[in-house]
């Protein structure tokens, strides 16, 4: 069985769906051309094929009377040999296993099923019914997962229009009351997510999962189609070509009222949650040596090379014979069957220390400090001196979509297309530091000493925070200092060690040691520019290794790995599920009630009740 090449990530992840499927949607014929395009790309098995599926799936369903019968025979052959599956036979270069991967291939496959029943699917030679069975099962764990534990890929401005659209093509055809209502509300909760989360619009928040250009800048997030649909604050022409669209062709599920109202909302607010779980809660929670139930939830969270979970990934690599996968296939050099029997690979693991470790997507505590002026937002304690990949630790967004946040410069730890572009200059951390937020001010301390990793490149001894000056209406740096201010918001950034060099971007700090405090600000509550940057320079910043006092209105003190205390009180970061002003609830909830000026909605999971009030 030979490898599929990857295409990279410029090709997978573009034009997922076609322009045309909004004048299929008016009712009107088109040129197939794009649409057989993507025909094309699901054949070829190349990596982000159910994202072209998903799609051809929704044309089949609602606009098949509108095609030619040569495109339609295309289609449904594309949908009978497709290889939906790790476990079923054949050669693919396809991740299954992310959080949004699952939900598309399970969705896929049900909704596959329920079109041919009773037609051999190819690749494996089962009847689309038996597929609809399995793929079922997948679903509902799915999506009882995120109900319970909240999203591994949290608040991700690129993944989550992943999640929306196979939660909208199960709405519209899955003819399962169960499937369909589950579906409903874990759509709420990711536009909950999102509304909560943004600010003039945009989707600005900490994430598990973030890239460069929607970090710096956040009019190319992905979502930001769904978001102007969902909200009516930002102003767009829609494309087409995105999975947003089978989000913007949905017809039976809308954004409840609570929710749009809650995007509107411009009080100071502090939105705290709990997202995924924690390596070390996994088992506890999944007791059973399952692939399917604990063995995809540590995939979900991209966790092969884990001491908690190795055991698990070899079992699964050999069982589905994953030796020729794109993604997988390095595996193979501990795929050594005296330390499987044995029992030794956690041991291995711990002794070579991989850097892929940092790939897991652990539970995310979250902070965020929203108010009109600005927005500052935290993954809390999140894991400090590990391994990182792409979790964006922290921001502060300003008005006009100036974003400002830190990372440790890391490299990829393969140079293939598949596994190139993370960690990088600006996507995650090589190193995570350890950042806490109390209200509009953040604490972060990077400690680089961490034993060498296996597969870690050259660790660079210094951190970088994107400060857009050029963005800026006004800024002003020094030696300690960095300050700015865009509309009406003001940010400072009060550093431990010399800032060693700056460009119009990129603030340097160099030393295997280092830290800073964020501190936002605002026209309406410190005044001028001039007031804001004199109240800060007033404030007395005192320093050692791997702790920070910082004396102003409050005496915060701030020790790594360790906590934070303001005037003498530990600030709590482990949180409940949420805690909001919206809507309250401890983890691993059986229902969830969001309110907000006079409307609610009731998600009663267990008891699969949706429903939405008003205060008359």
């Amino acid at each position: 069985m030979a490898s599929i090449a990857d295409v990279g990530m410029k090709i997978k992840m573009n034009t997922k769906s076609f322009k045309e499927i909004i004048l299929l949607s008016q009712g009107k014929t088109i040129d197939e051309t794009h649409l057989l395009e993507l025909v094309d790309f699901v054949n070829a098995r190349h990596d982000c094929a159910d994202f072209r599926m998903i799609v051809l799936i929704k044309v089949f369903y609602s606009y098949r009377d509108l095609l030619s019968k040569t495109t339609i025979e295309k289609i449904q052959d594309a949908i009978l040999n497709f290889k939906y599956a790790m476990s079923e036979p054949g050669s693919d270069g396809m991740c299954y296993w992310s959080e949004n991967h699952q939900l598309l291939f399970a969705a896929c496959e049900y909704l596959a099923g329920k079109l041919f029943p009773e037609s051999v699917f190819t690749n494996d030679q089962r009847l689309g019914s038996l597929h609809m069975i399995d793929s079922k099962k997948k679903i509902l764990q799915w999506l009882h997962h995120r109900f319970i534990y909240g999203f591994t890929e949290w608040h991700s401005n690129t993944y989550y229009e992943e999640d929306i659209a196979p939660l909208c093509v199960l709405v519209d055809h899955a003819n399962d009351v169960e499937m369909i209502e589950k579906s409903k509300m874990i759509l709420d909760l990711l536009f909950l997510d999102m509304a909560m989360h943004s600010y003039e619009g945009y989707f600005v928040a900490t994430s598990g999962r973030c890239y460069e250009e929607q970090k710096r800048n956040p009019e190319h997030a992905d979502v930001n189609d769904i978001l102007a649909h969902a909200f009516g604050i930002q102003k767009r022409t829609y494309d087409y070509t995105r999975l947003s669209s089978l989000y913007l062709l949905c017809k039976n599920y809308k954004v409840p009222e609570v929710i749009q109202k809650i995007s509107r909302d411009s009080k100071i607010s502090i939105i705290k949650d709990s997202m995924g779980l924690d390596l070390k809660e996994v088992k506890k929670e999944m007791p059973k040596h399952d692939f399917l139930e604990r063995g995809m939830f540590l995939w979900s969270m991209e966790a092969f090379t884990n001491v908690e979970s190795i055991n698990m990934t070899m079992d699964m690599f050999n069982a589905w014979n994953l030796k020729e996968n794109n993604f997988l296939r390095d595996l193979e050099q501990v795929n050594i069957p005296i330390l499987r029997r044995l029992g030794l690979l956690p041991l291995v693991v711990k002794l070579l220390n991989p850097a892929t470790q940092g790939v897991a997507i652990e539970r995310a505590n979250t902070y965020t400090y929203k108010t009109k002026d600005y927005m500052l937002s935290t993954a809390q304690h999140h894991h400090p001196k590990f391994f990182g990949d792409q979790q964006h630790i922290w921001q502060a967004t300003l008005p006009k979509q100036v974003s400002i946040f830190s990372t440790h410069p890391g490299s990829p730890m393969f140079d293939d297309a598949a596994r190139n572009f993370s960690p990088a200059y600006w996507v995650g951390n090589g190193i995570n530091p350890d950042a806490i937020q109390h209200e509009n001010k953040l604490f972060v301390i990077y400690d680089l000493t961490r034993r060498k990793g296996y597969l870690e490149r050259k660790r660079q001894d210094f951190i970088h925070i994107h400060f857009p000056i050029d963005q800026m209406d006004r800024y002003q740096i020094d030696l300690n200092h960095a300050f700015g201010q865009s509309g009406s918001g003001y940010i400072a950034i009060k550093t431990t060690h010399l800032i060693e060099q700056f460009s119009p971007i990129e603030l340097i700090i160099r030393g295997k040691h280092s830290g800073f405090v964020v501190i936002m600000g605002s026209v309406s509550k410190d005044g001028t520019f001039e007031d804001f940057m004199d109240k800060v320079k007033k404030t007395t910043l005192e320093t050692k290794k791997h702790h920070m006092r910082l004396y102003c209105e409050e005496i915060y003190v701030m020790r790594f790995n360790r906590g934070l205390w303001v005037d003498g009180k530990l600030v709590n970061t482990d949180h409940n599920r949420y805690e909001t002003p919206y809507i309250q609830s401890m983890r691993k909830p059986d229902s969830l009630t969001i309110t907000h000026q006079g409307h609610s909605l009731l998600l009663d999971f267990k008891n699969i009740k949706r429903l939405e009030h008003q205060n008359v």
